[in-house]
């Protein structure tokens, strides 16, 4: 089993004990309780067949209803699958949104096919899991790497397979098959609501002490550009070589007017620092953005900062958590941060039932509203439960669900 599912079940053991909950609660949930694995024969651009592994999983069904995303990734395995349905839920409770988690996937990489052969691969897919998923059992929606085109090509499969069922409950479409417009900034947008929640009784000290963003990729740089626009104080920006510091406060748009073809920014600036420097500056705020680095012991100790945002899965290793717990750094979970695609995709879905549309302007003030409640929520649990915030954010997505498991009579 990956370390990752291994270290994720034995914290939900801890907090559901913590919490006073049976040891079956955790029984329950520390696995789905429901997978299906399928083999999907696809024909080439060539006429040669190729055969492609699939998943769908559920966690559980004590809201009803499952929703998770859709995954296209070659190094895609069984475990991950399961571990992102677990999380899934996690979030979906943490959001109070009424809706078990699920997740599923192709193994295969989108770059080796041709256009019309990821068609096929997509078409393939929904008929292998169509009795599986449905408007009322389990929601498909889009990965940050799944476009508009992709679950467009899986709602028309499961039209044509299902005639008298309404394939716009899969979410994450073109806007002009029921999608939400600005879909492809959801993460983005859910990020700097929680950013905002968080900082709101904090206004003396991030102007004070500044916010740094740990990585300027596309969450970064949407982040910087727009925390800088809403009078936040930015005071450092990293690259993969380097990093940018100022305790007055960054020109961000000047910044990243310099970015390069390989996101660099520091190569055209002479006063860049390196990224050990970055990390020891003090701030109010480090908001960890760079994929494919993970705080470790050693930088752990060097962080300087009051609150430590996650923004990508597993960019903390677990020992490097408990020595920011030891220097007292807040840090918020991706469970937390990385919902706002999953609220997207709730009110999507939404939409498809009620038969409404919403405004672009009626989604981010739900968005941030169910966001600006979640952080609400942890604030609360950490205060009075004497936890530090990371653990409060699992245990509101735990609590929540063993009670409907509680309220069901299922245990």
């Amino acid at each position: 089993m990956q370390k990752g599912y291994i270290d994720l079940q034995e914290m939900m053991l801890e907090l559901l004990n913590k919490m006073g909950y049976p040891r079956e609660i955790y029984e329950l949930l520390k696995e789905p309780t429901k997978s299906i694995k399928v083999r999907i024969p696809v024909r080439m651009d060539d006429d040669s067949i190729k055969i492609f592994t699939g998943y769908r999983t559920k966690h559980h069904n004590v809201f009803g209803i499952t929703q998770g995303n859709v995954h296209f990734r070659p190094d895609l395995t069984e475990e991950e699958i399961s571990q992102l349905a677990i999380l899934r839920s996690v979030k979906t409770s943490n959001m109070q949104i009424p809706l078990g988690g699920s997740s599923g996937g192709v193994i295969c990489d989108v770059r080796e096919l041709s256009f019309r052969e990821l068609e096929r691969v997509c078409r393939g897919y929904i008929r292998a899991i169509q009795t599986v998923i449905g408007p009322d059992m389990d929601v498909l929606s889009s990965d940050a790497s799944i476009d508009p085109q992709i679950m467009a090509w899986m709602m028309d499969e499961y039209s044509q397979l299902n005639t008298q069922a309404n394939p716009n409950f899969i979410t994450g479409k073109p806007v002009v098959l029921g999608g939400i417009k600005n879909k492809d900034t959801a993460i983005e947008k859910g990020i700097l609501s929680t950013i905002q929640s968080l900082l709101q009784d904090d206004k003396k000290k991030h102007q004070e002490q500044g916010i740094m963003i740990h990585g300027i990729g596309r969450i970064g740089s949407y982040l910087a550009t727009s925390l800088h626009r809403l009078g936040y104080k930015i005071i450092g920006i990293s690259d993969p070589q380097g990093a940018v510091y100022n305790s007055a406060g960054l020109e961000v748009p000047n910044i990243l007017k310099k970015k390069d073809n390989f996101g660099l920014v520091t190569k055209s600036i002479p006063e860049s620092i390196d990224l050990d420097s970055f990390l020891q500056k003090e701030c109010h705020m480090m908001v960890l953005t760079a994929k494919g680095e993970q705080i470790t012991n050693k930088s752990a100790s060097q962080i300087n900062a009051n609150l430590l945002l996650e923004s990508i899965a597993n960019s903390i290793e677990k020992s490097a958590l408990e020595v920011l717990f030891e220097k007292q750094v807040s840090v918020i979970p991706e469970v937390i941060t990385t919902t706002g695609g999953i609220i997207y995709a709730y009110l999507e879905w939404l939409e498809y039932k009620q038969g409404i549309k919403y405004t672009a302007e009626e989604v981010d003030k739900r968005l941030h509203n169910i966001i600006n409640e979640a952080i609400r929520e942890v604030r609360y649990i950490s205060e009075n439960k004497h936890v530090n915030m990371y653990m409060a954010s699992y245990m509101v997505g735990l609590k929540n669900q063993a009670e409907a498991i509680r309220f069901r009579g299922w245990i």
